[in-house]
This record gives C-alpha cells, structure tokens and sequence, in this order.
C-alpha cells in the first residue's frame, strides 16, 4: 500500500475508533475498566514486577489508576509526562497532590525522571491495537520513541497493552518505528501476541 495512502487509513482508525470510544458511557467505562485491571492482577509478568509503568486515563481511556494504586505499596508506580521537545519520561506516582496537568489535560506527576533500565513492565494506552500488536496511538510518536529507547536500554521489559475489544483490529499498517506489544487485554480477552517473551 502506498505510503501517502496509508496515513489517510491510518488517520481514518484514529478518528472512527475515538468516536467509538467516546460513545461509551461513565458505567461502560468503569465495568470495563475494572475487568481489564482483574485481568492484568492475574498476569505473571505482572505478578512478579517490581516497577510498573502505567498511565493516567483521558477521555474514555481504559482507567487504571485505582488498581494501581491499590497495588502502590507492593510495587513501584510510574506514570508518563511529556517533556519539552516531545520527549516522553516515567516518573514515579507519589500521590494526587504530586500531580499536575500536562499536554491535553493528562495527570502527569511532578518529580525527577526513573531510571529506565530498572523498568520491568509498561501498560501502553492505544487508540488501535492489531492481532501483531503494534499500536495507533493520536499520532504523537510519544510512546514509539519512549518505548524504543526502553527496549534498546532492556530488551526483557514487558510490554502490555491495554484498550476495549472493539478496538482490535486486522492490521494498523505499521511503520518501522512502530513497537509492538508482547500482550494485549481487554475486557473480553487476552491476545498473547509473543509467547516467546516468558
């Protein structure tokens, strides 16, 4: 497929299944969210972390925080924030007065950035996710520079993606720069993208 249009398809995802996803009401939300977060308490590479990197929801996003705040005194919480620049850090979760609104109005906490190479899973946000795993995001490149660097710097994190079952698909058409997720869970399932990873 060409490359002019690919983007106008992948442009097209974006924009249809963040209609969708705003079509979800406060209760789907939460119910969703919640079986999502029961799933991910059971997964092994989760289980045995120490460090989890997760994200503060926007919009309709999949709402993790009160899991990953029930589970902050066992584990090390981290939490995205956009540099200037465009580059994006973790930076631990200290709490709700620790926080302030970033790009978009995300929660981002305030402090100094984590050492990556001490990162043992990252729970990635998507707009899209395919049956390989790679991801649409709102086409920022935040996380595919984030989790590139990551990988380059411990090619052993776990990377888990998160999102609603309607928002699976065939294929996004990834790029090269495009990082793939090794699972994905939503509310319904989980799809085991890499097996080979544990």
């Amino acid at each position: 497929m060409e490359v002019i249009k690919i983007k106008t398809v992948r442009q097209q995802m974006r924009e249809e299944m963040s209609a969708k996803r705003k079509e979800l009401v406060p209760e789907e939300v939460k119910q969703y969210s919640e079986a999502i977060c029961n799933k991910l308490q059971e997964l092994v590479g989760i289980e045995n972390a120490r460090t989890i990197m997760g994200f503060s929801s926007f919009g309709n996003e999949v709402q993790l925080m009160p899991w990953l705040e029930s589970i902050a005194d066992e584990k090390q919480i981290l939490l995205p924030r956009v540099e200037k620049g465009g580059l994006m850090v973790a930076v631990p979760f200290t709490g709700w007065e620790n926080v302030k609104s970033g790009p978009f109005g995300i929660k981002e906490p305030i402090g100094e950035p984590f050492d990556l190479k001490k990162i043992d899973v990252v729970i990635v946000p998507g707009l899209v996710f395919d049956y390989k795993g790679y991801r649409l995001g709102y086409g920022k490149g935040y996380y595919d520079r984030f989790l590139k660097e990551l990988q380059e710097l411990r090619n052993d994190v776990f990377l888990c993606g998160v999102c609603y079952d309607f928002q699976i698909i065939d294929t996004i058409h990834p790029h090269e720069r495009d990082v793939p997720v090794h699972w994905i869970v939503t509310e319904k399932s989980e799809l085991v993208v890499d097996w080979n990873h544990f």
